[in-house]
């Protein structure tokens, strides 16, 4: 039976559809406008998310000659975090509150010093950030009072596509993970949590593992997508836990680097545990039974991007005249310098850190810099950066225990051969590359709705069936050994800056 993935994503939504052997039989991906009505405020509107979910379906059906009656199920992925407030009849209240949106820090410190780190640390497994789906709800109750009196269900973003298809209000544990509210080690919402901060615990929703049923497509929903009224639509999960089970990482040992505009670091456990110094988070997996230690960069990908918008015109003009990406051409030059980039670092913060440094003062940094550096230097060190802070985040997940068996590579970043060996040496790890057909959020949310349909007895059964592990990496010894030293030295820098990344705010 054929499947559709459906997955939220910031820039827009995309939407596939699956043959029984796992292959992409259509795909379609449509873009929405994201809003900052002021300074590091980010807000998107729910109703575009639909026009495009309704629009991508469409397309992907019309792409194909599959018939409504051939798919078995839908699965949803998205955003972590964002905050879709809808009252009673259904509506949405105001604009969601996205992920990366920077306003809450009054709100998150306000939790903290209500509930106390340590039973943060108890119920949700963090000490806290304000990135969480609690601090914007708080938000809105002390800015926005009429409209948090007009609250009836709080939602995550891919749960009001649910909502538009079923008419159920629910979400499952992975994106519940992500807001303050959820019992981590016991899968549930938490009446102390709500008690605590003064939420009423009706507004959350129906409570699911991601890969139960959780309604079946509406009439009017069946007929604005072309859907068949009555197809399952399954729990789905959080972006980064649905491109976890796309990479078939469902099983404890299993790690996923997803190198992307952001990065992550995605480790399947069979143990809850406990991360007291916020070095990364600890979430429900989409295995029922099993969690994940998540660790996100924020600026992966997106620190090469940089370079590319402010100092690469010579390339891109070269990139246009050869016919080829100006990534590509990056990559050649910057594989002719040594490692190490003649002694040149690169500090990835040009967002604030997340992981392993919880920490939004946090600034990019070029240390090292003389005269006989040159561009290519520069974006070297921007790929050695990026695959140092990963290693950063990679030793905190060890820490905790966990023996790692195989690292598997996914997002825009691991199709840079340069960009994923650096990586390989720097972690002195191997590294399995996917096949370039699968992978991702939509992908994983499709294989979730093969096992909560029943055409697999669990995520396990799926993903060996489906999931095509590529080419293996291998560290080379005497390049592993070289980039030890400079990783020591890098990871050195951060706790000298600290102090002065705040100063720096406050100058």
């Amino acid at each position: 039976m054929y499947m559709i993935g459906i997955d939220v994503g910031t820039t827009g939504l995309k939407a596939i559809l699956t043959s029984p052997e796992g292959k992409i039989v259509a795909d379609a991906t449509e873009s929405y406008p994201l809003y900052t009505p002021q300074t590091n405020w980010f807000e998107q509107n729910p109703e575009d998310w639909w026009q495009a979910a309704v629009t991508s379906i469409n397309k992907i059906l019309d792409n194909s000659d599959v018939k409504s009656e051939e798919i078995a199920g839908v699965g949803l992925s998205g955003q972590y975090h964002g905050a879709v407030l809808i009252d009673k009849n259904s509506h949405v209240i105001r604009p969601c509150i996205m992920w990366n949106d920077q306003r809450t820090e009054k709100q998150s410190n306000d939790i903290v010093q209500s509930v106390g780190k340590e039973k943060l640390m108890k119920i949700a497994s963090t000490s806290g950030a304000p990135y969480f789906t609690a601090c914007k709800l708080l938000w809105v109750r002390d800015n926005e009072p009429d409209n948090y009196e007009r609250v009836f269900k709080l939602l995550l973003p891919k749960d009001y596509i649910r909502l538009r298809l079923t008419g159920e209000y629910a979400t499952e544990v992975t994106d519940a993970s992500g807001t303050l509210f959820l019992d981590i080690n016991k899968r549930k919402w938490s009446s102390e949590m709500a008690r605590l901060l003064d939420v009423d615990a009706s507004i959350l929703p129906n409570l699911y593992e991601s890969q139960e049923v959780t309604g079946k497509i509406s009439k009017i929903a069946a007929e604005q997508t072309g859907l068949k009224s009555g197809t399952p639509v399954a729990g789905g999960g959080g972006d980064q836990a649905c491109a976890a089970v796309g990479n078939g990482i469902v099983e404890e040992g299993l790690v996923s680097y997803s190198i992307g505009t952001s990065g992550v670091i995605y480790a399947a456990t069979k143990h809850s545990k406990t991360e007291q110094l916020g070095r990364l988070n600890i979430f429900c997996h989409a295995v029922p039974g099993q969690w994940c230690l998540l660790a996100c960069v924020n600026s992966a990908a997106g620190s090469l991007q940089w370079f590319v918008d402010n100092f690469a015109e010579s390339e891109k003009l070269e990139a246009a005249n050869k016919k080829m990406s100006v990534f590509e051409i990056l990559e050649q030059n910057a594989s002719k310098i040594p490692p190490g980039s003649d002694r040149l670092f690169f500090l990835p913060y040009l967002a604030g850190e997340r992981h392993p440094h919880t920490d939004p003062y946090a600034k990019g940094v070029f240390f090292g810099l003389h005269s006989g550096h040159g561009k290519t230097h520069a974006v070297r060190a921007i790929l050695e950066g990026v695959a140092f802070s990963f290693r950063d985040c990679l030793e905190v997940i060890e820490e905790k225990g966990l023996a790692i068996r195989e690292i598997r590579a996914t997002g825009g970043g691991a199709k840079s051969r340069l960009w994923l060996q650096i990586q390989v040496n720097t972690s002195d790890q191997p590294i399995v590359t996917m096949r370039s057909d699968q992978g991702g959020a939509a992908f994983g949310a499709a294989i979730l709705a093969s096992v909560g349909t029943g055409v697999y007895g669990d995520l396990k059964e799926a993903c060996e069936q489906l999931v095509m592990p590529g080419e293996v990496l291998k560290p080379d010894p005497e390049m592993a050994d070289k980039y030890n030293g400079y990783f020591n030295f890098y990871r050195s820098l951060y706790p000298l800056l600290k102090e002065r990344y705040r100063a720096l705010a406050e100058l």
